[in-house]
């Protein structure tokens, strides 16, 4: 029983959460506990003691004294102040390469892992030892997608992301590396998970550490949370309150009485004594938040128990596994992306590997593949949209000509991307460009939704306000711009790109070096593109009742491209070859 020496324990939060979830749905914001094991010799991302080791390997030689004597000597925040003293004697992207080297420790088999890239290993699922706290969450957010979701983290790894896909469930995964709003990013159905990284991840990203890193405004991320806040009963579970961008959040909001704000925060310590004076100056900017009951605290937490509790008390079921595709046996060539995650000492492709369930984990499906780390939503501009253009039925030459163009097919399925190198960074000139071999044409169902669905099936992120202006032959693999709809007529290699455009389409480059052409289509013309077949199709930048189904075109396939209006909107009509 709670008295006021020790804070409401876990039967008391349980309650709390049942009640909620009457009339609102249950957020929760995670740390670097989920990460971690039980056993202190079991597979894991490290916690902080086994962080500092790691950043000492990386200290050159001869800041290592200093290193050692001013860690012995005491550090609010060891792990904070270990990645700001060695980012500031190393390359600028060491934090990323240790961030990669802890994640990587959470593999259940090493051994077998030997040559795949970070990219193939984030696929592969089934491979990643889950702590009993992150296995019973997404099996949570898998068996019940009405109730709970989303998930903001500071954590850099992809565990997770693993939970719910093993549990047979499906996520949508945002990265905050930078101020960009993460409610633009629409589940393509009711039962996607959203999970949503607030300090990085471990591929493709940078990965947010320092205190000057992690409490720099956010705006964007800012608005967004205060707009979850308001619709959601949010869970905090083993996030230690640093000064990022929830605890500023919360801080600017602690004196406006009139939010309607349900927070329920859950610490391992139960002393109510303890709890304050380890988190002094987290609760002394909430003081107001907590005083009128809108911020409780609960003690004596272990998040392991946590969520296995909660799964009791909401039911298990099982959810229906589809029908997947046969998983090829693992291989250490191909492809190769980068990193990324958030909080590690504090909350902290390409193919498909042959699946590796941990001994704890029920028979999850085989792996399938996940979104790439990055935003999922486009950048926007202010320039203003083109003038009206008349007409052009004028054959695409440079569509024919160029071989940037060959080998699309309609929708690509995230497996034929992965069979294919993603090379470097920058594609080669645009002559250079070949497609090796002619591939299958196995189209992906775009589920009804934003175009975010198909930016993570293409594993495409938004192109950076340093490539604005540039040409599509100069459009990084792994990103995707906007064209004008008056440049689709005339498409070629140096078609000028911009990072967001009100009357623009959406132009993906993917790894394999594909482009696409992305927007909505009728029903008749998703149906159309799903065969393979010559078709006739409008293709509009934004969706509407007519136009509802996102759908992504192979370059290769046009033929013939005019601007037209269609009730008032303004429409690509394209006429496509079957696929090449």
């Amino acid at each position: 029983m709670a008295s006021e020496s020790h804070l409401p324990p876990l039967d008391a939060l349980r309650s709390a959460l049942q009640a909620s979830t009457h009339n609102k749905k249950i957020a929760f914001l995670v740390g670097s506990p989920l990460s971690m094991q039980e056993k202190a010799d079991a597979p894991q991302v490290p916690g902080v003691s086994a962080m500092l080791q790691l950043i000492r390997k990386r200290i050159p030689a001869q800041h290592l004294e200093q290193f050692n004597a001013e860690l012995k000597a005491g550090k609010d925040n060891a792990y904070q102040w270990a990645m700001k003293f060695l980012q500031d004697r190393s390359n600028r992207g060491v934090a990323n390469e240790v961030i990669r080297e802890a994640v990587r420790l959470a593999r259940t088999n090493p051994q077998r892992d030997a040559g795949l890239t970070d990219a193939q290993l984030d696929d592969d699922f089934g491979g990643w030892a889950l702590p009993p706290a992150t296995l019973h969450l997404g099996k949570l957010l898998a068996e019940h997608p009405n109730h709970f979701g989303p998930i903001l983290t500071t954590n850099f790894d992809p565990l997770i992301s693993a939970s719910v896909k093993v549990a047979r469930g499906e996520f949508l995964r945002t990265v905050l590396d930078r101020d960009e709003p993460f409610s633009q990013a629409k589940l393509s159905a009711t039962n996607v998970a959203h999970i949503i990284h607030l300090h990085g991840y471990w591929l493709n990203a940078e990965t947010l550490h320092t205190p000057i890193e992690i409490a720099r405004e956010r705006k964007r991320v800012t608005a967004d949370i205060e707009n979850l806040l308001s619709t959601h009963t949010l869970v905090v579970v083993g996030y230690g309150g640093w000064d990022d961008v929830f605890t500023q959040t919360l801080s600017s909001i602690n004196t406006d009485r009139h939010r309607n704000i349900d927070i329920l925060w859950a610490f391992f310590d139960s002393e109510t004594d303890v709890v304050q004076a380890r988190n002094r100056h987290f609760l002394t900017k909430v003081r107001e938040l907590t005083g009128r009951n809108q911020l409780r605290l609960y003690g004596g937490i272990n998040c392991h128990e946590l969520f296995a509790k909660l799964r009791d008390d909401f039911g298990t079921r099982d959810i229906p596994a589809t029908a997947p595709a046969q998983a090829p046996a693992s291989s250490g060539a191909d492809s190769s992306p980068p990193l990324s995650g958030g909080g590690i000492g504090t909350s902290p492709t390409t193919k498909p590997i042959a699946n590796s369930a941990p001994p704890h984990q029920d028979a999850p499906s085989r792996p399938h593949p996940s979104p790439r780390a990055g935003s999922t939503t486009a950048q926007t501009s202010t320039e203003p949209p083109p003038k009206e253009s008349r007409s052009n039925p004028g054959k695409l030459v440079a569509l024919v000509a160029i071989p940037l163009f060959a080998g699309g097919l309609a929708i690509v399925t995230q497996r034929e991307v992965e069979r294919r190198e993603t090379g470097t960074d920058l594609p080669p000139p645009v002559n250079a460009i070949r497609v090796e071999q002619k591939p299958v044409f196995r189209p992906v169902v775009a589920p009804f939704g934003a175009l975010s669905v198909l930016r993570q099936q293409h594993r495409v992120s938004p192109a950076s306000p340093l490539e604005r202006g540039s040409r599509i032959d100069q459009l990084p693999r792994g990103r995707y711009g906007f064209v004008r709809m008056e440049s689709v007529t005339s498409f070629n290699a140096a078609t000028p790109i911009f990072t967001g455009f009100r009357d623009g389409i959406e132009v993906h480059r993917t790894p394999a070096n594909e482009l696409f052409l992305v927007g909505y289509v009728d029903p008749r013309s998703n149906a159309e593109l799903a065969t393979g077949r010559p078709a006739n199709i409008n293709l509009a930048p934004v969706q509407s009742d007519k136009l509802p189904h996102p759908a992504s075109i192979p370059v290769a396939r046009l033929a013939t491209a005019t601007v037209r209006q269609d009730n008032g909107a303004r429409v690509l009509s394209l006429q496509l070859n079957g696929p090449r």
